[in-house]
């Protein structure tokens, strides 16, 4: 890995930020009577204050800092104050499972814990995390329980000033990429990293000087901060992204004048069901930026008629890089109507050119080169392969797993990082991505490479009303696997498998259900396929 001595801290932004416009709003949420702000001037006196408190209670340059706070002000009030010192803030998403919260924060041997009330009540029962020198909770406490510290106390300590010189190769932020695995995968974010994807951010989705942001990812909410932009913190259980309550976030849009959004597939589906009929709507939204998941063109449809002034973008990308792709409404449309008798997958445009991308023989482990180039792993234009990225904003490797970096990564002799991004894609003419699976759902059909979303995609096409459907492969002794289509709902059984035996030959069975198919955690959208494998073959759908 190159080094790099160049010195940058993200915090600096902030500090720039407060200076240009310290009344500005930087972070509002909450419901009417129960709404807090916080201006770029109050944001940036209370990260000097933090950040000077962690210090003098002994928090170093280089350390690990678990924040388990939800995306509000005090996120990042504390998220900024751990960065601003030089120490490294691991970040524990809502979404990761109880189960599984405990053993994330104490493989990653910290130093100090920094959350919310209940936060502390799960560290109590880890025996590595019970006695931190530096505990912090957001709520109140009585003596030492559940923390020896809250957040109050060290917004009393005097501001300091002072950012670490961190360089761009210093780890700056660790979060994790999945709740699923039996040992936690944190993407090693450095300052450069964080950098340069502000600026890949900031050049492929410009944004206007009055705009005012409803992100519902916190990168994006981070991103907000270091340009300088309003961010309205959506009032939604970020677990349930599927239960939101639509008319509430028309009311908080409404009442802040929000112009853009970004957020996963279902909350822009719920939200356009609930302003449809909603007496009196806000004015429309100038941008959408949406991603997380597949998206496919009867949600376009429908988003298109709920906003038809507005600039949809389907944005793909993953926690080790972003953005990677995007295209608009227009484009998917378009182009996906000249080419549906090809059943291609999912189009997600063309990729951006501050990355190289390339797509090599899909291969289910790691990828070595030893005495071979990248260009003899390559597959020709046209071709199903899997998906790499290089590029300033793309994460290098994984906090302490070196066996995840290696599975995850292609190294090349002059120094050059790849990212495996886990999807299985094709380049048409045009230069244009096509997903059409991921490498691990892959199916392995008598000698024959089948892909999941480019079978699904025919099932859709069969029938529209589809709200969930998967392919996976099952093991069988003849085929190696075969081809089973989960499917929810389904109006007409009989008719929906007429249509799709003459679309396609590639499904052995069909499973129609009326349960929920497992979604991933985060998004509340991808399909998990590892789950729904164990389900058909316990036969617990």
């Amino acid at each position: 890995m190159t080094t790099s001595t160049k010195t940058v801290n993200v915090v600096t932004h902030l500090r720039e930020r407060a200076l240009e416009h310290p009344a500005r709003p930087a972070l509002v949420q909450g419901l009417p009577g129960m709404e807090r702000a916080v201006t770029y001037g109050e944001l940036w006196d209370q990260v000097g204050r933090i950040g000077g408190s962690l210090a003098r209670l002994g928090l170093q340059r280089g350390e690990r800092a678990i924040v388990m706070i939800p995306m509000s002000l005090e996120l990042y009030a504390v998220l900024l104050g751990v960065l601003k010192i030089g120490a490294v803030a691991v970040f524990v998403d809502p979404w990761i499972s109880v189960r599984r919260i405990a053993q994330f924060a104490a493989f990653a041997e910290p130093t100090a814990f920094l959350g919310i009330t209940k936060s502390h009540w799960l560290r109590l029962f880890e025996p590595k995390l019970r006695r931190l020198p530096i505990t912090v909770t957001t709520g109140g406490r009585c003596f030492r329980i559940p923390a020896r510290r809250t957040l109050n106390e060290l917004q009393q300590g005097s501001h300091d000033p002072t950012i670490a010189e961190t360089t761009a190769n210093e780890t700056a932020l660790i979060s994790f990429t999945s709740g699923s695995s039996g040992l936690p995968k944190g993407a090693d974010r450095t300052h450069g990293l964080l950098l340069a994807q502000h600026e890949a951010l900031q050049t492929e989705f410009p944004y206007q000087s009055s705009d005012i942001d409803m992100p519902m990812f916190p990168i994006f909410a981070l991103n907000n901060l270091a340009a300088g932009r309003t961010s309205i913190v959506p009032e939604i259980d970020f677990r349930n992204v599927r239960g939101v309550d639509g008319s509430e976030l028309i009311a908080q849009i409404k009442r802040h004048g929000v112009t853009t959004a970004t957020a996963s597939p279902p909350f822009f589906d719920r939200l356009a069901e609930a302003w449809k009929k909603h007496p009196s709507p806000p004015p429309a939204l100038r941008r959408i930026l949406t991603g997380g998941a597949p998206v496919d063109d009867e949600q376009l449809r429908i988003w298109r008629a709920t906003w038809p002034e507005t600039e949809i973008q389907v944005v793909y990308g993953s926690t080790e890089a972003e953005p990677v792709a995007h295209l608009t409404a227009e484009e998917r449309a378009t182009v996906s109507a000249a080419n549906r008798d090809l059943a291609p997958g999912y189009l997600i445009g063309t990729p951006t050119t501050l990355l190289r991308t390339r797509l090599i023989r899909i291969v289910k482990g790691p990828v070595r080169l030893d005495d071979q180039t990248l260009s003899a792993w390559e597959v020709p234009r046209g071709e199903v392969g899997e998906l790499i990225v290089s590029g300033a904003h793309v994460c290098r490797g994984y906090f302490r797993r070196d066996s995840k970096t290696d599975e995850n990564k292609i190294h090349e002799p002059d120094g050059t990082v790849w990212h495996r991004m886990g999807d299985t894609a094709y380049a048409d003419e045009a230069g244009r991505l096509w997903l059409v699976g991921r490498v691990h759902s892959t199916i392995e059909r008598a000698g024959r490479q089948h892909h999941a979303q480019r079978i699904e995609r025919i099932a859709r096409d069969s029938d529209a009303r589809l709200e969930q459907v998967a392919a996976v492969g099952i093991p069988d002794s003849k085929l190696g696997e075969r081809i089973v289509l989960v499917a929810r709902p389904v109006i007409d059984e009989a008719a929906f498998r007429a249509r799709l035996a003459a679309a396609s030959e590639l499904v052995d069975d069909i499973v129609v259900t009326a349960k929920a198919l497992p979604v991933d955690p985060r998004h509340n959208s991808k399909i998990d396929y590892s789950v729904l494998r164990e389900r058909i073959l316990s036969q617990a759908l």
